[in-house]
């Protein structure tokens, strides 16, 4: 699968790219239910909701773009956008169900690839948190991870009242999209021997950035094979 950022910021991720599959690590049912038992319970409990998550369409639903204050919306027809003018084609991959804010209420985590051609025809991994808000689905959360060595989505995992995002390179988050910070002297040939682990924890204003470790690769990665792994729960 080739990964790329919409086209808000595509130019983030100008440097070169490769092609990179996704795989999603996670047994669920057809509804993307996870069962995973933990006993993290550190957020408030609220009150239970008239809204089960599991019946809103997203496969028919509008989703808020990146970058920063004038962010503009999409709109999924079966699970795929209506592509114009040169627009990124976004699809919905799988929407996951998990208690991620302890309360014994599920989220859902709605896992987004958006393709395009502007710059190198790499795509990109966004996720979305929405939680049930009365009647109505609210966004708690989300992240744009683009596609390349330098910036490309490791592995994510989804814990209660904890999100773990890694990222190949050294890496910063600006306006909710987590891009390569690049050293074009120290690093000519744009390759990377280090990725990039984000934590964030949940709070009543949804999840915000705790730690930030660079972390050295142990072995050599075949980009063009990697299969990105995400996770829900302990593992």
């Amino acid at each position: 699968m080739r990964i790329f950022i919409p086209v808000i910021i595509f130019s983030v991720f100008a440097v070169g790219c490769v092609h990179v599959r996704s795989d999603a690590q996670v047994r669920a049912a057809n509804t993307g239910k996870v069962v995973v038992t933990n006993s993290n319970k550190s957020t408030p409990y609220r009150k239970k909701s008239s809204l089960n998550l599991t019946t809103v369409d997203f496969k028919n639903f509008t989703f808020t773009d990146f970058g920063g204050i004038n962010e503009k919306t999409y709109t999924l027809k079966n699970g795929v956008s209506d592509s114009k003018n040169a627009a990124p084609a976004y699809k919905l991959r799988k929407t996951y169900y998990f208690d991620l804010t302890g309360d014994e209420e599920d989220e859902a985590v709605s896992h987004i690839v958006a393709d395009g051609c502007q710059m190198g025809c790499d795509s990109s991994n966004l996720f979305y948190v929405y939680t049930a808000d009365g009647k109505q689905p609210k966004l708690l959360w989300k992240i744009a991870v683009g596609g390349n060595t330098l910036g490309g989505l490791k592995a994510a995992n989804f814990k209660s009242n904890e999100i773990v995002m890694e990222v190949f390179g050294n890496c910063a988050i600006e306006n909710g999209i987590i891009k390569p910070e690049i050293d074009m002297k120290q690093n000519t040939r744009m390759k990377t021997n280090t990725y990039t682990r984000f934590v964030f924890t949940g709070g009543e204003d949804g999840f915000s950035q705790t730690s930030k470790d660079i972390m050295p690769l142990t072995s050599n990665i075949d980009f063009t094979e990697y299969r990105v792994k995400i996770g829900f729960g302990e593992q």
